[in-house]
């Protein structure tokens, strides 16, 4: 299962490379910033996941590598639930 989350969170990084990548026509600085952060991280933990062990069966690398690709998505929402519920600004 590890490695099936590894390379979910692989692939969720290299996406959000692309997507850096489509933005540097509106925002360079966020793009910029973006690319320089995700290439190293996706590239560091694609490595890792092919250093892994292999998955005991096929439904656990399905399972890990939808586990992978979702907990990004997950933190960022925390994150942005934590920034609405104390921010100083009235709603």
């Amino acid at each position: 299962m590890k490695r099936g989350f590894l390379f979910g969170l692989g692939s969720f990084l290299c996406l959000g490379v692309l997507f850096g990548l489509d933005q540097f026509s509106s925002d360079v600085t966020i793009a910029a910033v973006m690319v320089v952060i995700l290439v190293p991280s996706s590239i560091f933990v694609i490595l890792a996941a092919y250093r892994a062990p292999p998955n005991r069966s096929r439904a656990y690398a399905a399972i890990g590598g939808v586990l992978g690709f979702l907990v990004m998505g997950a933190v960022l929402l925390c994150i942005f639930g934590v920034v609405v519920v104390f921010s100083p600004w009235p709603s």
